[in-house]
This record gives C-alpha cells, sequence and structure tokens, in this order.
C-alpha cells in the first residue's frame, strides 16, 4: 500500500507526537472507511523538506508451545477511539520514490513495561542468541546504511527454559546515527550515513539469528503465566525520516491571482 498524499501541518500547530495515522473522512454509507488513505502526516519544518515520525506497536500474544511470532505486521493507531469508522492502519510503510526519496534518520524500539496495572507482560521470549528486529526487511545490518534503519533488541539474560532468553520489559534498542563525527578513514564507515528508501517499503518486527541474518529464525513470545493471566507483549517501535515536499502546484498561488487589484 502506497499513500496517494501527505497531509502537512506547520511548527506552530504541532501540538502532539505524529503517529503517523491519517485517512481521508468515511465517504461510503455502510460505516466502514473505504476511501484512499491520504498520509501519513510530516511536519513541514525547514522549507522544502517533510519531516515524519511514524509511531506504532506489535501486540505478542503467543507463547512457546502455541506458534511464537517469527515476524509481525506494526499496527498505527487510530487517534480517533470514539469513532469506528476511522480504524487503525496495519502496516507501517514508508513511499519513498526515485523523485523524492525518503531518508530515514532514526530507528528506535521498545519491550513496553505498562504502568503496574497487570495488563503488560513482564517480557519477551526467544530462542538463546536471537535478536528481535525493527526494520525494513530482512536485510543485513552491513549493507549500506541498514544499521541506521535497524532497531536490534539483543539479550544475555536466561529465560525460564533451557535455550530460551528473556528481552525484559523497559528493554530499548537503537539504530545507528548517521551523523559524521569522524575524520579520515572512520568518516566513509557504511553506517554513517542516512537509509535512502525509493520505494514503497513496510517496516516489521522480526526475529533473527542475529543482526546480519537475511531470514527469520525460530519466533517471539511471551510466557505462558502472562498469557494464562490474560496479559500482552508489546513491542513499541518507531522510525524517523525526511522527504522533499512536492514541486509548487497552482493551488500554492492561485490566492494571490483571484481578485487582485491594480492600481
Amino acid at each position: 500500500m502506497s499513500y496517494l498524499s501527505a497531509k502537512k501541518i506547520y511548527p506552530g500547530n504541532w501540538a502532539e507526537p505524529l503517529n503517523s495515522w491519517y485517512k481521508n473522512i468515511d465517504n461510503t454509507q455502510d460505516g466502514s472507511n473505504e476511501s484512499s488513505k491520504g498520509g501519513p502526516t510530516s511536519v513541514l519544518a525547514i522549507p522544502g523538506y517533510r519531516y515524519f515520525q511514524q509511531r506504532g506497536y506489535l501486540a505478542v500474544t503467543a507463547t512457546s508451545g502455541s506458534g511464537p511470532v517469527a515476524s509481525g505486521s506494526v499496527i498505527i493507531p487510530s487517534p480517533y477511539r470514539n469513532d469506528d469508522t476511522r480504524t487503525d492502519i496495519t502496516g507501517m510503510v514508508i513511499s519513498g520514490s526515485s523523485a523524492r526519496p525518503a531518508y530515514i534518520y532514526r530507528a528506535a524500539a521498545s519491550i513496553a513495561s505498562g504502568w503496574g496495572d497487570d495488563r503488560v507482560a513482564s517480557g519477551i521470549y526467544a530462542a538463546t542468541g536471537n535478536v528481535i528486529t525493527f526494520g525494513p526487511g530482512l536485510t543485513s545490518t552491513g549493507t549500506v546504511a541498514e544499521a541506521v534503519a535497524q532497531a536490534n533488541f539483543t539479550s544475555t539474560t536466561s529465560g525460564t527454559q533451557v535455550g530460551e532468553i528473556l528481552f525484559t520489559a523497559g528493554t530499548a534498542a537503537y539504530g545507528t546515527q548517521p551523523y559524521l563525527t569522524e575524520t579520515g578513514t572512520g568518516a566513509t564507515l557504511i553506517p554513517k550515513v542516512y537509509k535512502q528508501i525509493t520505494a514503497a517499503t513496510t517496516f516489521t518486527v522480526q526475529a533473527r539469528e542475529s543482526q546480519t541474518a537475511t531470514s527469520t529464525s525460530g519466533g517471539f513470545y511471551i510466557s505462558s503465566g502472562d498469557s494464562a493471566a490474560g496479559r500482552v507483549g508489546y513491542i513499541v517501535v518507531e522510525v524517523c525520516y525526511f522527504q522533499p515536499d512536492v514541486a509548487p502546484g497552482y493551488e500554492d498561488i492561485d490566492g494571490y491571482l483571484i481578485g487582485r487589484v491594480v492600481s
């Protein structure tokens, strides 16, 4: 799914974090929104560039005996909880193009810890040695700028079973920062550049054997105790990027043309 357009706001009316949820108003009579998506929301901060912040989550309810999750789609929650026609968006998509690429400068994720309300799992489990990756598909961190666009959870904490590790609630993961801070040879290191996106790209959460593995392995899950108590493990994710704005059009000048008075 590619976005047809992007809604723009300006710093003066940016009053809350962006999560990239944006849809056109409902235009059907059956109570469901079947119109084209027209997002995500971006900030026009520096003239000529749009800045995006996409936030979402993956809910983990599987246990080791009920089919661990090898790869999961990110849900971008709707801010309209009281309007059932404006539903969540499943799938976190960045729509770059060859003419207007998107440049990723931040990828981050965390294992939610909850508010002590007994609704959030105590952590997420996986096979010993595995990592949980938030990123654009199954690509190695060793390829050009890929480390910037990936947030990898690693753990050395043993789980409750043999061959199992625990990613405790509150654990955070970050991608590489794409800023040149060195001179000489170090300045040309692969991770130290933005990740360029030139086609619609979906970010997912995957279980892998290592940060350079290019296939899924095993999966991740919550404990049977958390599952029996109705708790859910949440992996909360964020990707930030910027993109050249569209070329100016007639709508940008028509207000200066209509009703013009010439003295």
